[in-house]
């Protein structure tokens, strides 16, 4: 059968974590390996259980995950500090 058309869904998760993970990391954006990674397959697997199967989709909508949760997070630590000064 054609790696295409694998339908292993373990196998599928880690493949597309694993590209997200490896964008995020090549792109200096990984302060928490471990936190990234679980973070990356928490979203992942949510979209799986929905019927994404394709495994860059799956990635890519990760990073874009990923992306916007750190902002807020920064975001929310800027205002946090700028009260406290």
């Amino acid at each position: 059968m054609s790696a295409w058309f694998r339908d292993d869904p373990a196998l599928l998760l880690e493949e597309a974590v694993q590209i997200a993970f490896n964008f995020l990391s090549r792109s200096g954006e990984v302060e928490d390996p471990m936190e990234t990674a679980g973070f990356l397959a928490d979203r992942i697997f949510l979209m799986m259980r929905q019927g994404q199967r394709n495994r860059v989709a799956l990635a890519n909508r990760a990073i874009a995950a990923y992306q916007r949760d750190r902002k807020a997070r920064a975001n929310a630590h800027a205002v946090v500090f700028d009260r406290a000064g």
